[in-house]
């Protein structure tokens, strides 16, 4: 049997890291598509898996989209993959009608945020067309969290009941051997020492894009109240900048100009960050389901985040840590320093994620939850594939 995913980008298809291996353990073929790139490359010579390349630009151009649809068509009458899993919106919009056209048995589309609510106008408009066409196109839609399909069902961009989250959330789960804060201690400790941060200082940390969408000017406007009412507590950022969606100039320029503050950038292993810090935050606008945030919780830190679709499923609020209202800076401040000013809080509240991530995000489990939807979805298509045991009678959630 044969699966082919689908990304608009290739850096996508790093949240499938791993998947391709199980399935083709259980008899799966998986192929990638997505936008040429060494980055499709290298995933594919990692993950053992064979690439097509085929440009699809993120913007709108019906003659460009017109044209690539009709090489998808192609290519997917060529491939004739059983199953078609599309991601992303463009992705989701041009692969998912041409595995229809292709006469592709089942064609899957999967939401991973929902990205016009933070756009306007025209913008919106047409990003929740596409949302729409997307999820009408495919036989069956996923989406990644809870409050992500229930907000889909809310906007109309999915009919009710179509559909479903698969165990409580995430694409691919979270390695919980790699993300062992027991291993990382001691490296957590010499990024501190690197930083120039003493060892009991509280350090917040912030891991992703620098964009004006993951909320990094409001936390700067936190910061300034934190840094005032802790003269001892650091702040740390871990991400490359974003052109397309930047962040305020003031508030950038306030964090690089202070002393307190360490712009890492990009960094491929984040382990010993997360091992660095006392709490994880993420005042974002939008999510899907954050990673970050789950391996945060799996490496026992705090987290913290804006209490919106997609971060409220990764964050149990007073457990796990904290949920502050979206771009209320005085709350997200009173919040960070309420908790570092209490370490048995926070020591309970890290144990508290460890033990979550422990019982409902294990890789494995969510390996075996999409492989058990696979056989679930292909069986009512009428298509033949390996059975699997389920780690949970639920294989799916609807709303």
């Amino acid at each position: 049997m044969k699966l082919l995913h689908a990304t608009t980008v290739p850096s996508t298809l790093n949240f499938l890291r791993t998947q391709p291996a199980h399935l083709a353990a259980h008899g799966i073929e998986v192929v990638v598509l997505s936008s040429p790139g060494e980055e499709l490359e290298r995933f594919a010579a990692t993950e053992e898996v064979r690439a097509i390349a085929v440009p699809m630009h993120r913007g709108f151009s019906v003659r460009a989209d017109l044209a690539t649809l009709r090489r998808l068509v192609t290519i997917l009458r060529r491939e004739r993959p059983d199953i078609l899993h599309a991601h992303t919106p463009k992705a989701g919009l041009l692969v998912t009608l041409a595995g229809r056209l292709a006469g592709v048995p089942l064609c899957i589309y999967q939401i991973h945020g929902l990205r016009f609510l933070t756009t306007h106008g025209l913008q919106r408009r047409i990003l929740k067309l596409t949302e729409r066409v997307s999820t009408a196109s495919a036989h069956r839609v996923l989406c990644v969290s809870p409050s992500v399909l229930a907000l889909a069902e809310e906007e109309h961009v999915i009919a009710r009941g179509k559909g479903a989250v698969l165990g409580s959330g995430t694409i691919n789960g979270v390695d919980l051997e790699a993300f062992d804060p027991a291993a990382f201690g001691e490296k957590g400790r010499a990024l501190r020492a690197e930083l120039g941060i003493a060892p009991g200082a509280p350090v917040i940390g912030f891991v992703g894009r620098l964009a004006a969408d993951k909320g990094v000017a409001d936390l700067a406007r936190a910061w300034a109240r934190v840094r005032t009412a802790r003269p001892d507590a650091h702040l740390v950022l871990v991400g490359s900048t974003e052109e397309n969606d930047p962040v305020d100039p003031g508030a950038m320029s306030q964090l690089e100009q202070d002393p307190r503050v360490h712009l890492l950038g990009f960094r491929g292993d984040i382990r010993a960050c997360y091992a660095a810090f006392s709490v994880l935050v993420l005042p974002s606008a939008r999510e899907g389901f954050p990673q970050t945030l789950l391996e945060g919780s799996a490496m026992r830190v705090p987290v913290v985040g804006s209490d919106v679709p997609g971060v409220r499923d990764a964050v149990v609020d007073g457990v796990t840590g904290a949920l502050v209202p979206l771009h209320d800076d005085r709350a997200l401040a009173n919040g960070l320093i309420e908790l570092l000013s209490d370490p048995l809080r926070l020591a309970a509240m890290g144990e508290a994620g460890r033990q979550r991530a422990l019982r409902e995000f294990d890789r494995s489990v969510v390996r075996a939850l999409h492989l058990a939807f696979y056989q679930d979805a292909a069986a009512q298509r009428g298509i033949d594939l390996p059975a699997v045991s389920l780690p949970d009678p639920g294989v799916a959630r609807a709303s």
